[in-house]
């Protein structure tokens, strides 16, 4: 199967982060629906919202507003991400791969990695009052794919450059 292209592996790959990102955006919305308009039980502590399609299975959380911010911006930001990345995914399916559009979209999803994570993991700490950073390796894992986004910026960079330089030519 081919990597870049019509009918790739970036093409269906596109199809699946755009899914995941209008799911987890429904997802965030109904959780938030829920919970504002009092659709949803308490058992433990815990919210219990059941999931309409899926009768035995539930959303369960702590009914704290440090809780409810903290699942509303890792859903936020796992939807811009994967919004993010879909888009990247959609200049690979097209004819022409290195374009001003896919290097403008890397540029997005590093300075999400790089920049918008860490503030993100940051302000969750602040706001569930974590003094320990057992989980750090998610600010690692966000900043190394940043950095590496970043190469990947400079190659399609220079791959436009030549692209470019080559249809002047001919």
């Amino acid at each position: 199967m081919k990597m870049f292209g019509p009918k790739s592996l970036s093409f269906y790959l596109f199809y699946l982060s755009r899914i995941a990102a209008i799911c987890s955006i429904i997802l965030i919305t109904y959780i938030l629906g829920s919970l504002a308009t009092g659709n949803f039980e308490i058992a433990d502590k815990q919210f219990q919202i059941a999931l309409p399609l899926l009768p035995e299975t539930f959303i369960k959380g702590f009914y704290e507003s440090n809780i409810i911010a903290t699942i509303t911006l890792a859903m936020l930001f796992f939807s811009v991400f994967f919004y993010l990345l879909s888009n990247i995914l959609k200049t690979f399916k097209a004819e022409k791969l290195f374009t001003q559009k896919a290097i403008k979209q890397l540029n997005y999803f590093a300075i999400l990695n790089l920049i918008i994570g860490p503030i993100i993991y940051f302000l969750i700490h602040f706001i569930m009052d974590k003094s320990n950073f057992n989980d750090v390796y998610n600010l690692l894992l966000s900043l190394l794919l940043g950095v590496f986004v970043l190469f990947i910026r400079a190659i399609f960079k220079k791959g436009y450059i030549v692209q470019h330089e080559q249809d002047l030519t001919i």
